[in-house]
């Protein structure tokens, strides 16, 4: 098991006990990423989902992998009226063939927080 990133420190300044990615066995685990800047989360849900999606680029090109190498992702979002909205950016970032994906409506930790998004990609496989 490799441990990707270091120490992720929480918007109340303390470190959270988490990992930002795991790999394992040529599969890379992103832990959920928030559109979280300056310690705090603003914007409307397409831009979240934007800053969310760079976050995630950025944690795996870290691991030398990029957005076509995810294969499963979940997605947490506090409105059901956003799901339209963020629909257009997932489908804009992620391209055909799609991800698997589960999608819930759920109260985020986070004050403002629109979206959570966590993925899975595999190092040995690309989807386009």
């Amino acid at each position: 098991m490799k441990i990707r990133g270091g120490p992720l420190v929480g918007p109340g300044g303390g470190v959270l006990p988490l990992s930002l990615a795991v790999e394992v066995d040529g599969l890379v685990f992103v832990s959920g990423q928030l559109s979280l800047v300056d310690g705090r989360v603003e914007g409307d849900i397409a831009l979240q989902t934007e800053r969310t999606f760079d976050a995630i680029a950025a944690i795996l090109s870290g691991a030398g992998l990029s957005l076509d190498h995810v294969i499963k992702a979940t997605i947490w979002l506090t409105d059901p009226a956003d799901f339209a909205a963020f629909n257009t950016v997932y489908g804009a970032r992620l391209s055909a063939p799609y991800p698997a994906r589960s999608c819930v409506i759920s109260q985020l930790v986070l004050p403002n927080a629109r979206v959570e998004i966590e993925v899975v990609a595999s190092r040995d496989h690309r989807r386009t």
